[in-house]
């Protein structure tokens, strides 16, 4: 590895253990993920007016099948990738055929192999905390009071139905951001320039879906013409 390798490493540590502070950074806090939970706030107080929760339920399990999806998925791609470790001298012969790939040794093509496997072994450990939270979020609505009964803290608990509905939405998102920087990384088999570069591009298709989206203005406008209600001092006693 000489120096350009390193600097691409440490490059993707920071953007992607990172992202999420970076995003807020550039979205002044007005990004989609912050806004979303927001809209999350707002969807929890208007399901603690209904007495008829059966589209809260629907909604809600729509998400998790999702969840369970990208587990399962994930947990493929890292048998894939074992197998490639162990095959990891053929694979490198074939790379090595290749006029545009930047030859290394066959202990660095094992390490990077390693690294790739790493990132959604992390994914994983991401979804699977995402679905447990997502439980957890499905029983607080369970056990939110009915519409009838006049509960003095409903704004209150709201919040914290939102913020574990936010909680697990962070962390699914933080395991399909593995599935992106995981393409970068393969791009590091082929070249290290390459591998910053490909960084550098998935961190601003990132960043515009966040920032500069259509849907970010949606979301933004609608946040504005419906705000979530604001607990009263006097509320949280």
């Amino acid at each position: 590895m000489n120096l350009v390798d390193f600097i691409g490493l440490g490059f993707f540590l920071i953007v992607f253990f990172g992202y999420q502070r970076i995003a807020q950074i550039v979205g002044r806090g007005k990004n989609v993920n912050a806004l979303m939970h927001q809209t999350r706030r707002v969807w929890m107080q208007r399901l603690m007016e209904r007495p008829d929760r059966i589209v809260d339920a629907a909604l809600t399990g729509h998400t998790v099948n999702s969840m369970s999806f990208f587990s399962s998925a994930t947990i493929l791609v890292v048998a894939g990738l074992l197998g490639v470790l162990g095959k990891a001298a053929d694979a490198q012969s074939v790379l090595a055929g290749w006029t545009f790939v930047t030859h290394s040794t066959a202990t660095i093509f094992q390490l990077k192999l390693i690294g790739l496997i790493a990132i959604f072994v992390y994914g994983f450990f991401r979804f699977t905390w995402a679905l447990r939270q997502y439980n957890y979020c499905c029983a607080l609505i369970g056990a939110a009071p009915l519409a009838k009964n006049d509960y003095p803290h409903r704004l209150e608990l709201a919040d914290q139905m939102a913020i574990v509905y936010t909680s697990a939405l962070t962390a699914f998102g933080g395991g399909i951001r593995c599935y992106y920087f995981g393409l970068a990384w393969i791009a590091w088999l082929v070249d290290p320039l390459a591998f910053i570069a490909a960084i550098l591009g998935i961190l601003i298709v990132l960043l515009r879906r966040q920032v500069y989206s259509h849907s970010h203005v949606a979301i933004r406008r609608f946040v504005e013409l419906n705000p979530p209600e604001e607990m009263k001092p006097d509320d949280r006693a």
